[in-house]
């Protein structure tokens, strides 16, 4: 049969975590030879290697591969892509967790039905208790992924992004050559979109086979305070992929790709509350890095508007000292 799954776990100072993460990925119910772990070390400077280390002492399935030095997550994740065996890919984060026992049934549905993927529910979970994220809408069998979009809120398309609650058939990337992009910020977002444009057999489910981790000093929390780097890919380089998700999907019904544009402006409008928490240092540099790739930008044009457009070029010359 081969191998069926590859999961995927880049990892970087998650040493409180990644135990409970390969707990979870090796208490499954399909064979240790139907599938593998690829555990992608980012140049972690804690000791999270070493706990990664001791489990492949257990788990003759896991994999251990090494960045010399932080290569940001979408680059993890690509090389962890490129020798990945299995039929099926699964990126899980490291400080999250799947379902006991969820692998049979997830490919189960993804092999009887020939799926380009499988999407699913998750419940997020913290130290003070788990609760249910809202539902996914359900597919009528297998759709394309453009027929499911289509029929989708704004609200809804903007839930369908994340890149750990889709089983992926390995082959389909390769064929549309998807890749992460190679940023640590809303790397998932232009991904899950391309992919979700280009699939042309889907099934989504409720079923919540993801355990997602809210996690205060992650990429994602509440303490997160980005340097002038991380949050030009947040607010600026992230929506520029999303915008050509869009541009490139023009069978996609206009509310659709409406909803990718409202999800890349919504992104780009968040740089303004960063960078007033940052340093007077910090924020020359980051007009710095808008003004070194602005005419590689002319997106953000149609995505401000021509009045915040021209207040922004105003910023970015001198003449305005805030936006």
């Amino acid at each position: 049969m081969g191998l069926r799954l590859s999961i995927i776990i880049p990892f970087y100072n998650v040493e409180r975590f990644v135990s409970e993460c390969l707990d979870s990925v090796f208490d499954q119910d399909i064979p240790l030879s139907e599938y593998e772990v690829i555990c992608v070390n980012d140049g972690s400077p804690d000791h999270s290697r070493d706990i990664v280390l001791q489990y492949m002492e257990r788990f003759p399935n896991l994999r251990l591969i090494e960045h010399e030095k932080n290569r940001k997550l979408g680059t993890a994740r690509n090389t962890g892509r490129t020798i990945a065996k299995g039929k099926y890919i699964w990126n899980v984060d490291s400080d999250d967790q799947i379902v006991p026992n969820c692998l049979s049934g997830m490919l189960k549905i993804c092999e009887d039905n020939e799926l380009d993927v499988l999407e699913f529910g998750t419940i997020q979970f913290s130290a003070t208790g788990r609760k249910e994220l809202p539902r996914i809408p359900q597919t009528k069998g297998v759709e394309s992924g453009l027929d499911y979009l289509d029929r989708l809120s704004a609200y809804q398309v903007s839930r369908m992004c994340p890149v750990w609650n889709k089983m992926i058939r390995r082959d389909f990337l390769e064929e549309n050559g998807i890749f992460s992009p190679e940023i640590n910020m809303g790397e998932d977002i232009p991904y899950s979109f391309r992919i979700l444009t280009l699939a042309k057999r889907l099934i989504v489910r409720p079923d919540c086979c993801y355990l997602y981790r809210t996690n205060d000093d992650s990429l994602t929390g509440s303490n997160w305070r980005p340097t002038p780097e991380v949050l030009y890919e947040k607010c600026f380089v992230n929506p520029k992929l999303v915008y050509r998700v869009a541009q490139s999907a023009p069978s996609a019904h206009p509310s659709t790709r409406d909803s990718f544009l409202q999800s890349a402006k919504y992104t780009l409008d968040l740089f303004p509350k960063y960078l007033s928490e940052m340093s007077a240092e910090n924020q020359a540099y980051f007009k710095s890095l808008c003004r070194k790739s602005f005419f590689k930008n002319r997106y953000v044009f149609n995505l401000m508007g021509q009045k915040r457009f021209a207040r922004f070029c105003l910023w970015l010359a001198g003449f305005r000292k805030t936006l």
